[in-house]
């Protein structure tokens, strides 16, 4: 798990529909520079034990460098792979400790394990010293982050992410409560690339500067709750992080040598809720 180089963007087979009124796509508001919200850059992990009602499987702790959050993979011989990942949250307002700071919050698949990710949710990025709040998705390394609609700070999103074995297509569904607006975007995995599905994940993270090791600073955005996460796997195990014994659910806290960026508290006992503190930027 190891800081990957974005490929860029080139002709996509997106088929994106955006619903609500007054949907608009964002034109210029994030700026001409590529980014992405990608593989972890990993820390350390350890086994703690089940932490949650019996029928969890294990916890284990870990760290990264740019992720915060849950992941589950799957301890069943041979391994399941995750067909659907869900989360809500409300947007949280971000103050900006630098005129480029930025996060993003989102669901998907694969990335723990592996060299794919795909994905949709919210972003706050400082522009100029200025929050501004969109729904995006991303297929890593493909492409790098979509915008897509912009919404504002306080907007309850959800966002969803599915995998149909009969097409081999991804689905992400990113909506806006709030405004009544969403968008949905099929994809496939890229030529050359294997997207296994092999996690699941519900994070906040440091945006990655493109075609660097770099990340921009990371927004404000004080305590985020996530709520609503749930999977299904295609061994028929479906419901929250802590619904089989045969996912093993990883916390992540946000963390290089030195500095702590963000901590993850632990899930509540119906395994569906959890938040995410912003430490440093």
């Amino acid at each position: 798990m190891r800081l990957r180089r974005l490929l860029p963007l080139t002709a996509l087979a997106a088929v994106a529909v955006v619903s609500g009124a007054g949907a608009t796509a964002p034109a210029n508001a994030t700026g001409p520079a590529l980014a992405y919200a990608g593989s972890p850059v990993a820390g350390t992990a350890r086994h703690t034990g089940g932490l949650a009602p019996a029928v969890a499987g294990p916890l284990v702790e870990a760290t990264s460098r740019n992720w915060a959050g849950y992941a589950i993979t799957s301890l069943a011989t041979p391994a399941a792979t995750f067909t659907r990942v869900h989360g809500s949250w409300t947007q949280r307002p971000v103050t900006c400790p630098a005129s480029d700071a930025w996060a993003v919050f989102w669901v998907g698949f694969d990335g723990w394990t592996n060299g794919t990710v795909e994905q949709g949710g919210s972003s706050a990025r400082c522009v100029n010293g200025t929050p501004v709040y969109q729904l995006w998705w991303e297929m890593f390394p493909t492409n790098a982050i979509q915008p897509v609609l912009t919404i504002n700070a306080g907007d309850s999103v959800s966002a969803d992410v599915t995998y149909d074995a009969g097409t081999g297509r991804f689905t992400i569904t990113v909506a806006d409560a709030t405004q009544h607006t969403s968008f949905t975007t099929t994809q496939t995995c890229a030529a050359g690339l294997t997207c296994s599905r092999t996690s699941a994940e519900w994070i906040a993270e440091d945006v990655g500067r493109f075609g660097t090791g770099d990340f921009f600073p990371l927004a404000n955005y004080g305590r985020a709750l996530m709520g609503n996460s749930v999977a299904t796997d295609d061994a028929g195990h479906s419901g929250s992080m802590t619904a089989s014994s045969t996912w093993q659910r990883t916390r992540i806290q946000e963390q290089d040598a030195t500095i702590t960026y963000a901590t993850t508290e632990g899930a509540g006992r119906n395994g569906q809720n959890f938040a995410v503190n912003w430490a440093h930027q």
